[in-house]
């Protein structure tokens, strides 16, 4: 089976796992995702988000079929209630309730619109474990500089994280995927105008920024045989641990930038709930900007027909002229972290020279 080629699928991350019109005041929702089941809420008191694990840690009731009081999920089933660090809080019935934590709880943060939660593998998820690096802030949307411009969903793709991360240093494939201009949103090609790309990955320098890795695109439009300088493009894709969260900051010329989060929520296996969500300059044209998140779907569905038929090659046979592949993947196994269960060790280290 195609899966069993790849590394595991539930790197140490953030994940985006629900809109924050999703989750109303004082409303559940049940999420089976990441290997687990949990329960994303919202506290009918101060209106702050919370994730735990669904199953009620008496008998085992959904408490998806539950409600929310005073800040805390109760149980239907015999009305037990859980505080949000995963404590009991209240039995209607006992006069002394249970004092160590008895429910997984995840650290979650709402930024944009969105909601998402930090998962590491191959331990008992905590909300007293401090993820190891934060949400990205993004200031000029914090300053309100650029504004939300739109949302789309994706739906799902049959792929592992992993391919759309390897993606960024596959430099030679940019020609033959992502060569012709297509109809913004759609899969027709635009006859007569092709794009040449210059591409370029690094990470950061940081120690305290391993966790983000850069890709940097250029292109410029071919309109009939002649390059057209003024069709001359460029953004910054921004991984945030191991493509859960990515954003593209698209610059406009004159006009601004748009910033797009293109988000990976792996449900299963090779199966990953894909959204993308934009901010833009107020002064960019809503049409301009459709045409830019639309051309980027466009071409990004592309890749997804690759991804959706291929395997992973531990030792692929690389030439000279192929991107840094190896090093973007011993980047990408930091976030199997050493005693997590899942410890993903990149082969073919030692053949990393490309084999001419």
């Amino acid at each position: 089976m195609r899966e069993r080629t790849y590394p595991p699928p539930f790197p140490d991350g953030w994940y985006r796992v629900a809109l924050s019109t999703e989750v109303g005041r004082g409303k559940l929702r049940y999420l089976e995702c990441l290997g687990q089941q949990m329960v994303v809420y919202r506290s009918d008191v101060d209106d702050r988000v919370h994730a735990m694990a669904a199953f009620c840690p008496h008998l085992g009731a959904n408490l998806a079929g539950g409600c929310v009081k005073q800040g805390h999920v109760e149980c239907p089933f015999h009305g037990w209630q859980m505080a949000c660090d995963g404590k009991v809080a209240h039995i209607p019935y006992a006069k002394r309730l249970p004092t160590r934590s008895l429910q997984a709880t995840w650290p979650i943060r709402e930024q944009y619109g969105q909601i998402f939660i930090y998962h590491r593998g191959g331990c008992t998820p905590d909300a007293g474990v401090a993820p190891p690096y934060e949400m990205p802030a993004v200031a000029d949307i914090d300053d309100g500089r650029l504004v939300f411009r739109g949302r789309h969903d994706a739906g799902v793709v049959h792929m592992h994280l992993l391919e759309f991360a390897e993606n960024s240093v596959d430099f030679q494939h940019f020609g033959p995927l992502h060569g012709r201009m297509f109809v913004p949103w759609t899969r027709m090609q635009v006859p007569g105008i092709a794009i040449r790309h210059e591409a370029a990955w690094e990470l950061d320098i940081d120690p305290e920024r391993k966790h983000l890795a850069y890709f940097k695109n250029h292109a410029i439009l071919k309109v009939f045989g002649r390059f057209v300088q003024r069709t001359r493009a460029s953004a910054l894709i921004t991984f945030y641990g191991p493509a859960g969260v990515v954003t593209f900051r698209f610059t406009i010329p004159d006009l601004g930038e748009i910033v797009m989060f293109q988000t990976h929520l792996p449900l299963g296996p090779l199966e990953q709930k894909v959204d993308f969500h934009w901010f833009a300059a107020a002064k960019i044209p809503r049409v301009l900007v459709s045409y830019v998140i639309g051309n980027w779907v466009s071409q990004w569905q592309s890749d997804v027909a690759i991804w959706e038929n291929k395997i992973h090659r531990p030792r692929p046979v690389l030439v000279q002229e192929d991107g840094p592949i190896h090093r973007l993947r011993r980047w990408f196994s930091q976030f199997y972290p050493e005693g997590s269960g899942a410890r993903w060790s990149p082969q073919g280290e030692a053949a990393a020279e490309p084999v001419l």
